[in-house]
């Protein structure tokens, strides 16, 4: 890692895989709502396809012309279930630090807003967030920057885009940021996903929470 960085005035975090281990989760969720509909169990490579990818984008290609009835399936597993959700190996600890550090925080994601608040209650995370900015919120979700923009807004924090930090791990991320003019942070929990910080430029990549906390905690002061 570079340590030339400086650090932000404000972060904002994707949720699922950013923060929340919430991919085996939505795996089952989404076999749920399959095996309703008489398919089987959506396979992890099926999966690893859609994650992160815009909400009506995702249900439009796994379920088609029963997206609308999926969808209700699918939000009523994850009412019944969301409290099996673990936070991501070291994102509390870092939340914090973030915190102690006066750095501004928010989320935004491409999870359903509701959804999202709830886990966060769960966790008991509501103070570390001045926004948090869900699926349908904005005119559009990302990859568009429209949802970025707006939590920056309902968040009124006052700094220049090229203060405010975007962190996620999957590629619509790193184009929202792109297409924002932010500076990422891209998590990169596989090896293969190296060609994504080629082609992106993110500022910093990190393995996990507890290297991104490392290395803001080195960085403190500059």
């Amino acid at each position: 890692m570079t340590a030339q960085i400086t650090l932000p005035k404000a972060i904002f975090f994707d949720w699922d895989g950013t923060l929340v281990d919430s991919f085996i989760f939505l795996r089952q969720a989404h076999s749920h709502v399959r095996n309703a509909f008489g398919l089987p169990d959506i396979t992890q490579e099926q999966f690893d396809t859609y994650f992160g990818m815009p909400r009506e984008l995702l249900y439009k290609e796994i379920y088609a012309e029963n997206m609308e009835k999926a969808k209700s399936i699918f939000e009523e597993y994850v009412l019944e279930n969301h409290k099996n959700l673990e936070p991501m190996p070291g994102a509390e600890e870092l939340l914090k630090a973030v915190f102690d550090m006066g750095i501004t925080m928010g989320t935004v994601s491409n999870k359903k807003g509701g959804f999202m608040l709830n886990e966060i209650k769960h966790f008991g995370w509501q103070d570390y967030f001045v926004s948090c900015i869900g699926a349908g919120d904005a005119k559009e979700d990302k990859p568009a920057p429209d949802s970025l923009f707006m939590a920056i807004e309902k968040g009124n924090v006052k700094a220049d885009i090229e203060d405010i930090w975007y962190v996620g791990d999957t590629e619509t991320d790193l184009k929202c940021a792109q297409a924002a003019k932010c500076p990422s942070v891209f998590i990169q929990h596989k090896d293969d996903n190296r060609g994504l910080a080629d082609k992106y430029k993110p500022i910093l990549m990190v393995r996990d929470c507890h290297e991104l906390h490392e290395f803001l905690l080195q960085n403190v002061g500059k």
